[in-house]
């Protein structure tokens, strides 16, 4: 593998995101249902090396259904099914059809604290992307939203991430901004900006690699009064660098991401 020919598939940012009366505080968590979702995502970026710079455009299209059960008090599992998945680039559509199908199944707390994933590990980059994705898709909020309530939080551990193994670390601070409607539900409209750092080694196309990354995200999410998600818009500005150690060559990728999820019937 040469400077030139190494380039990593853009982010699947699934992540991560509208007056009525006001809404009161009286324990919102996630309710058992079912809720179809479509995600769009639209990445432009660059890539630098020293074997020159090029700039790129990728645009991903999905639909998802996510059906929540509710076993325990303190439980919820979350089974995710990607139905429709499309990326397309300046090096045309990929082949994804292998995708389709594919179910990811997450626990999590009633206001969606991320505890394990049931999903087994996958050797397929773009499908360990999609699991990762999957495993954080539904926002984690506080049992006591109300309008002008905020808070933060810091989520550490290893996620995989262009097929390697890394440690990240995300700071996060939300704001309930307002009580809106959408699609006829009352909700809360809450925001959302974090810094996500990520570092780690392992090899791509069989040379030993290292990577370092610092995302910084900015949106906002709506949550139904009565503990469904639904929607939101995120944009994320992201630093790539990737050391190919052997070359003693470093790879540079600048990413700016346009994400917007919709609850859909």
């Amino acid at each position: 593998m040469t400077a030139r020919s190494f380039a990593l598939p853009a982010a699947l940012v699934l992540l991560a995101p509208l007056v009525a009366a006001p809404l009161r505080a009286q324990g919102v968590e996630y309710s058992a249902s079912t809720t179809r979702y479509r995600v769009t995502t639209t990445t432009k970026g660059s890539q630098t090396s020293p074997m020159g710079s090029q700039d790129f455009e990728v645009s991903a299209k999905q639909q998802l259904t996510v059906s929540l059960a509710k076993p325990a008090k303190d439980t919820v599992i979350a089974t995710m099914t990607l139905d429709s998945l499309s990326v397309e680039s300046s090096q045309g559509p990929q082949d994804l059809t292998r995708l389709l199908g594919s179910k990811f199944v997450t626990l999590l707390s009633p206001t969606g604290k991320f505890y394990s994933s049931r999903t087994t590990a996958s050797n397929d980059p773009m499908l360990a992307q999609v699991i990762e994705s999957a495993a954080r898709f539904l926002p984690v909020y506080r049992r006591d939203l109300k309008t002008g309530l905020a808070w933060s939080d810091t989520i550490s551990g290893k996620v995989n991430q262009q097929g390697m193994e890394v440690d990240r670390t995300i700071i996060s601070d939300y704001k309930v901004l307002d009580d809106t409607t959408v699609s006829g539900e009352k909700a809360f409209k809450v925001s959302r900006r974090a810094i996500v750092q990520a570092a780690g080694s392992g090899s791509n196309q069989g040379q030993p690699i290292a990577l370092e990354s610092t995302t910084n995200s900015d949106g906002v999410f709506f949550l139904g009064s009565k503990g469904v998600y639904l929607g939101g818009r995120q944009h994320d500005d992201i630093n790539v660098k990737v050391s190919i150690l052997a070359q003693n060559a470093e790879v540079n990728i600048k990413q700016s991401a346009q994400s917007k999820i919709e609850a859909i019937k």
